[in-house]
C-alpha cells in the first residue's frame, strides 16, 4: 500500500520506521513529492551514520582500499569484503598492459553503437572466445551486465509469453521480463516440484524459465541437475545467468552448467565481465541463429555504445592468462573453505552458501543499519543487503571472497563480524 500525505505530513521521519520499498511510491499530485519525504528519511540515515551507500573509492579494488567515509569526512583505509574481484584479474600487470596498449590504438571508448562503427575487433574476438567458454556456437557482448539481461528477455518475450523465474532472480531478470510485457509466474528458490506444478499450469503458452548459476543474494548454487528435465518435460526454454559462477565453476570456467554437464541442455548462457573478469560488460551465449536474431532485437544492445575495445582486449588477457594458470582460482577455494569455517566457527550464520559469495544473516533492517555503522567504523567493507533486496527479516551483509585476501585480512574480517554481531545481539532500535 503506498504511503499517503497523510501518514508523513508534521511528522519527523525516522528512518527506523521504514524501508526503501516505502518510498518507491506515494499518494500525491505532485510528481516530485515524494523526493521530500525521502530526502528526510535519508538525512535521518545520515544523522545516524547509517548511509553507507555511494562513498567514493579512492583506490582500485584490492583487498584493501582507501574509502572517502561520509561519516568522518576523511578517507580511510577499509579491509575489502565488497569488490566482485574474486581473481584478482582487474589489476593483472599483464592486463593493465594490455588494456594501455589498446588505448594507444584505438582511443578510450568505442564511440559508437555496435551496428555502425562500434563493434570493434577486439569485441569480435571476445564474442568467439566466450561463445567457446560457453560451449555454444555464437555469443554477443553488451556494454553491461543488466543491460544484457533486459535487451534479451525483451526481445525475445511478448504479451501471452510467460517467464518463469526462481523467486530468488536477479533484477535485471524481473525488469527483462516486464519490458517484452510477458507474464510472470514464480517458483519456490531451487525447488523441482514447485517448478513442475508451476510448468503444468502453462501447458501450451511460449515459456522461458530464468535460473542463475550461483544466486547473488544466498551464494547458493542452481539445482540444475533436477531442474532441467523439468523444463525439458514441458517443452520450456532455459536461461541461466551465470554472473557468478564464470571462471569459478567448470572445469574451464564455463560456470555452474560445465559443473553439472549440463552446457549443452542451456539455450542461453548469460553472464557478465564485472566479476571475475574484472571488467564491465556481459554476454549471452547460445545458438546462431538465435543470437543472430537476438543482435537485431535487443534494444540495450542495439541502441547503447559498444564496449570500449580495450575493455574487450583486456578481458581477453584474462581469458588467456586463465586458461594457461588456475591457481587464482584454486587459492579463491581455498580462501572461500576458509573463510566459510571462520565464520562459522564464530557463530555467524551464512546460509547455504557453496561459493565465494557469502552472506553473513542480519535479520531486521534496523538491526542491519546498525551492524553496518560498526563495522564500518572498525574498517571493514562489505555489502549491505537491507529490504526489498531481500526478504524483510533476512537482511544480511553480502562477503565477496577474494583470492588475494590472506588468512589475516579474513581472520580480522571475522574477528570484527563476531564482535559487532555480538554487541548487536539485543540491541534496540529506538536506542539510535
Amino acid at each position: 500500500m503506498p504511503l499517503r500525505k497523510k501518514d508523513l505530513e508534521g511528522k519527523t521521519i525516522n528512518c527506523a520506521d521504514y524501508s526503501l520499498i516505502d518510498f518507491q511510491d506515494l499518494d500525491s499530485d505532485d510528481l516530485f513529492e515524494i523526493a521530500d519525504y525521502f530526502w528526510e528519511y535519508v538525512a535521518d540515515g545520515i544523522r545516524k551514520e547509517y548511509m553507507v551507500y555511494g562513498q567514493p573509492m579512492m583506490t582500485g579494488p584490492k583487498t584493501e582500499f582507501e574509502v572517502f567515509d561520509h561519516n568522518t569526512n576523511s578517507v580511510r583505509t577499509f579491509l575489502n569484503f565488497c569488490s566482485y574481484n574474486y581473481l584478482g584479474y582487474s589489476f593483472h600487470p599483464e592486463v593493465m598492459e594490455t588494456v594501455k596498449a589498446t588505448i594507444d590504438k584505438f582511443g578510450t571508448g568505442a564511440v559508437s553503437a555496435p551496428l555502425l562503427s562500434g563493434f570493434s575487433y577486439p569485441v569480435k574476438i571476445l564474442e568467439e572466445e566466450i561463445a567457446r567458454l560457453k560451449g555454444k556456437e555464437a555469443a554477443i557482448v553488451f556494454a553491461t551486465g543488466y543491460g544484457t539481461n533486459i535487451g534479451i528477455l525483451s526481445a525475445l518475450l511478448h504479451p501471452g509469453d510467460v517467464a518463469v523465474l526462481d523467486i530468488l532472480s536477479h533484477a535485471s531478470i524481473y525488469d527483462g521480463v516486464r519490458l517484452g510485457g510477458a507474464d510472470i509466474r514464480v517458483f519456490a528458490h531451487n525447488n523441482p516440484k514447485h517448478l513442475e506444478k508451476t510448468l503444468k499450469g502453462l501447458e501450451g503458452r511460449r515459456t522461458i524459465v530464468c535460473i542463475e548459476g550461483v544466486y547473488s543474494m544466498d551464494g547458493d548454487l542452481s539445482n540444475l541437475p533436477e531442474l532441467v528435465p523439468i523444463c525439458k518435460q514441458y517443452g520450456a526454454k532455459i536461461l541461466v545467468d551465470e554472473a557468478h559462477a564464470s571462471l569459478i565453476f567448470g572445469d574451464k570456467g564455463g560456470g555452474v552448467a560445465e559443473h553439472f554437464g549440463l552446457e549443452d541442455e542451456v539455450d542461453i548462457a548469460i553472464g557478465t565481465f564485472s566479476k571475475s573478469f574484472g571488467a564491465i560488460g556481459g554476454f549471452a551465449a547460445g545458438e546462431q541463429k538465435l543470437m543472430t536474431y537476438l543482435r537485431m532485437y535487443s534494444n540495450s544492445y542495439v541502441f547503447s555504445c559498444a564496449m570500449a575495445p580495450h575493455t574487450a582486449a583486456g578481458i581477453l588477457k584474462v581469458l588467456e592468462l586463465f586458461g594457461k594458470d588456475k591457481s587464482e582460482r584454486d587459492q579463491l577455494w581455498e580462501n572461500t573453505h576458509y573463510m566459510h569455517a571462520q565464520l562459522k566457527a564464530a557463530g555467524l550464520d551464512i546460509a547455504d552458501t557453496k561459493s565465494q559469495v557469502v552472506p553473513v544473516m542480519a535479520g531486521s533492517d534496523p538491526r542491519l543499519r546498525e551492524i553496518s555503522r560498526r563495522i564500518q567504523a572498525k574498517g571493514l567493507y562489505t555489502g549491505v543487503v537491507a529490504y526489498p533486496a531481500v526478504s524483510k527479516n533476512k537482511t544480511r551483509l553480502r562477503l565477496s571472497v577474494s583470492s588475494k585476501h590472506t588468512k589475516e585480512q579474513m581472520d580480522r574480517a571475522v574477528a570484527i563480524l563476531q564482535e559487532v554481531f555480538s554487541e548487536t545481539e539485543d540491541w534496540d532500535p529506538a536506542s539510535a
